[in-house]
């Protein structure tokens, strides 16, 4: 069919396809290939998001697993030490009471002593009573000694800590104060001593006559 005279030929390209969109359809095709877009990228951000989520959570997983172990292993066997030193100083704690409970009885019955008030009769047995117990008491110290050294103690019994000089000097003060005692009751009992040996001198000068 030939051509009319004024009409153009259609451009390349239009058609039956090309003349079914108008401006608006491709807007609107534009718009939305955008929110498609828009979509594909808010659902990117997301996977990524759960992605990083997962991560961390495995990352906790991770930590939570070996630390759980590292810690439980190691309460265990700090538990177990712990056991072992409480059992071996409470064996230690009843042996330093049974120690002390010695020492103690041996104190008190030294600090018991009053030599003031011994009979000069008995002043004798007295003695030897009183020698005895302090004989007694130093076999309880140094059977204590060995005991008393575990505990990192440096020589004898202290008491605050005291330098051993000090302790020695007031051991030395303690037996010259019971010789002093004992020095002391001697005298308070001489002149009856000495009446009671006139008195039989007497009676014997009398008995013979």
């Amino acid at each position: 069919m030939n051509k009319k005279a004024g009409e153009t030929a259609p451009l390349p390209g239009e058609g039956e396809t090309g003349s079914r969109y108008t401006v608006d359809d491709l807007n609107i095709k534009v718009q939305q290939a955008h929110e498609v877009l828009l979509d594909l990228e808010r659902r990117r951000e997301e996977i990524e998001r759960q992605k990083r989520q997962l991560e961390e959570l495995r990352k906790k997983q991770r930590d939570f697993e070996v630390g759980h172990r590292a810690v439980t292993e190691e309460l265990t066997r700090s538990i177990a030490l712990l056991e072992r030193h409480q059992e071996e100083w409470e064996r230690e704690l009843e042996d330093i009471r049974s120690v002390r409970k010695t020492l103690a009885g041996q104190l008190s019955a030294l600090e018991a002593l009053e030599p003031a008030s011994w009979e000069p009769a008995n002043l004798g047995e007295e003695l030897t009573k009183a020698l005895a117990l302090i004989d007694q008491s130093r076999a309880a110290l140094r059977q204590a000694q060995g005991r008393i050294n575990r505990l990192g103690w440096d020589g004898a019994v202290r008491e605050g800590g005291a330098p051993r000089g000090e302790e020695a000097a007031a051991e030395v003060e303690q037996e010259s104060g019971f010789w002093q005692k004992v020095a002391s009751g001697f005298a308070y009992s001489l002149p009856l001593i000495l009446s009671l040996l006139a008195l039989s001198l007497f009676w014997f000068w009398m008995f013979k006559k």
